[in-house]
């Protein structure tokens, strides 16, 4: 059984990030790490909440034994597979009613819970685009002119604002494909009829200097700039697997600023994509919940490990305290 103090991580058994940060926290800390798959809920390990007079208590029954969930000193939400029901619930409905049973379950459980978690699985709002740059803009962040809409006349008119010069994307990624930002050309234009199935985003093209990643871990600010070597990661980074990363230097007020508008957000770890134009400024455009930077340690040296490491064993807060912020 993991005794208190001890740290809970919530990914595949195989995820590298998680694999990496728990090896710091044995070889550092001492820490007994417990890497757990969600997907091996409800059908393989047995889950309870409970909570009485005596007190309260969540604990999970895996292969490895039990994880006392109440007893841990933190909890790293670093990669949720899709909760596995049993492949004898043939209904589609019946199905989709136990996945949304066991969503409300487990999430309603650790968040009565006193336990820091990075990042609370509650907080879902803080994925959404509108309110990432709501926020980012009046924080005095620059952010690009933006539309999101499902009506192609209001489209076209932004569209010819700016002269053409402008991009789209989805509001969140598809589960079959990357998806990928992208020049708005006039060909999209005349296909504009499919926003009747679902909106998306446009923004005016930023001129690019670098664009720059900053991932923070509580108020720890790490940013690099990226260097890629194929034309089509013009607009993407993510395209080019080749890509190299070095260490950057952002203006101070803006990392306190960013540091602000996760803590509003109520993250205490985000990768923040910021494109720095040709002026110098720097332009906002999102905050990913739960990127990954691996990368960006190996190519910079800079040491992210340890930051996320010391976050998880040196909590300074707790998801109430999240909440009332």
């Amino acid at each position: 059984m993991i005794q208190k103090d001890n740290i809970l991580i919530i990914a595949p058994e195989e995820d590298i990030h998680a694999q990496a940060i728990a090896h710091v926290l044995r070889s550092q800390f001492g820490a007994q790490v417990f890497i757990w798959d969600s997907s091996r809920f409800p059908a393989n390990d047995p889950t309870t909440f409970r909570l009485g007079a005596n007190g309260t208590s969540f604990w999970i029954k895996s292969l490895d034994g039990c994880i006392s969930v109440d007893s841990l000193r933190s909890v790293w939400w670093r990669r949720s597979t899709k909760f596995k029901i049993s492949d004898s619930v043939s209904d589609p409905q019946v199905h989709n009613f136990c996945l949304r049973e066991c969503d409300a379950f487990f999430k309603g459980a650790l968040s009565a819970l006193n336990i820091p978690i990075i990042n609370d699985p509650n907080n879902e709002i803080a994925a959404r685009k509108p309110l990432q740059l709501q926020v980012a803009r009046k924080l005095g962040i620059i952010i690009p002119e933006t539309i999101m809409s499902s009506d192609p006349q209001e489209i076209r008119a932004f569209w010819k604002t700016y002269s053409g010069k402008c991009i789209y994307k989805a509001f969140t990624s598809p589960s079959w494909r990357m998806a990928d930002t992208r020049l708005l050309s006039e060909v999209d234009l005349e296909d504009l009829e499919t926003l009747r199935h679902a909106p998306i985003i446009v923004q005016e093209k930023i001129e690019k200097l670098h664009d720059v990643r900053v991932t923070i871990f509580g108020e720890k600010i790490f940013a690099a700039s990226v260097h890629t070597n194929l034309p089509q990661a013009e607009l993407d980074w993510r395209l080019d697997l080749t890509a190299s990363w070095e260490k950057h230097e952002i203006p101070e007020d803006l990392g306190q600023k960013l540091v602000h508008l996760l803590h509003l957000l109520g993250l205490q770890y985000g990768c923040f994509d910021l494109r720095q134009s040709p002026d110098g400024s720097y332009v906002f455009f999102e905050v990913n919940p739960s990127g990954q930077f691996l990368f960006i340690e190996i190519d910079t040296n800079q040491r992210l490990i340890q930051a996320c490491a010391e976050l998880l064993w040196y909590p300074q807060f707790s998801t109430q305290e999240v909440y009332q912020s």
